[in-house]
């Protein structure tokens, strides 16, 4: 089989692809330097597949000059699950509950960027309830982990349905973390103390 023919539709035997590299000089002899040598490559019929994975900043890339709230996003997720992956490793809990306090900064710039999804929305809500009801207690080994796992998965998906969010959520209130706004909290408190007078 030359370089230029075709095989046959349904043809099973392996065969040997050029690339473009392949010149010719100015006598139409073919140039054989090595800088101009294409690279073989072994295919199995004419629609052999290259396993490829794509990253995730590559599947929601955004062209340069422009900015999109979902590339964004999972910029910043991808500095908070790096801070909280740094906290989960620190043996001084000092170090890592400043690792911490960084995720906690950035919670605002993800919730302006809330409206990606119903999912994604109630999370970040969820997560600055969070920090504003330990009211600057550290979060332990556990919880760090947690709310790693959540923001992991978020930037791997970061368009999620209300339930999906909620399911999540669920995970953070698993692990002893109070999710709900803290008036909430205190307004269920000033009617449980209504009920018992």
């Amino acid at each position: 089989m030359s370089d230029t023919e075709v095989a046959k539709p349904g043809s099973r035997r392996s065969q040997i692809l050029l690339f473009p590299s392949d010149t010719r000089t100015t006598d139409g002899e073919k140039d054989t330097s090595a800088a101009t040598l294409a690279t073989p490559v072994l295919t199995r019929g004419a629609t052999a597949l290259v396993p490829h994975i794509i990253e995730i900043e590559r599947l929601y890339d955004a062209p340069s000059g422009e900015s999109y709230k979902v590339v964004k996003a999972i910029d910043l997720l991808k500095e908070v699950t790096g801070w909280l992956s740094e906290a989960r490793d620190c043996e001084d809990t000092v170090e890592a509950d400043q690792y911490v306090q960084r995720v906690q900064m950035t919670l605002p710039r993800l919730f302006a960027l809330r409206s990606i999804g119903d999912g994604f929305g109630v999370i970040i809500n969820s997560l600055n309830n969070v920090f504003v009801n330990l009211r600057g207690t550290p979060l332990n080994r556990d919880q760090v982990a947690i709310v790693w796992r959540v923001l992991r998965e978020l930037r791997a998906h970061p368009i999620l349905s209300l339930e999906q969010g909620v399911r999540h959520i669920e995970e953070l209130e698993q692990c002893g973390l109070q999710v709900d706004p803290p008036e909430v909290g205190e307004l269920l408190d000033g009617l449980q103390s209504m009920q018992n007078a």
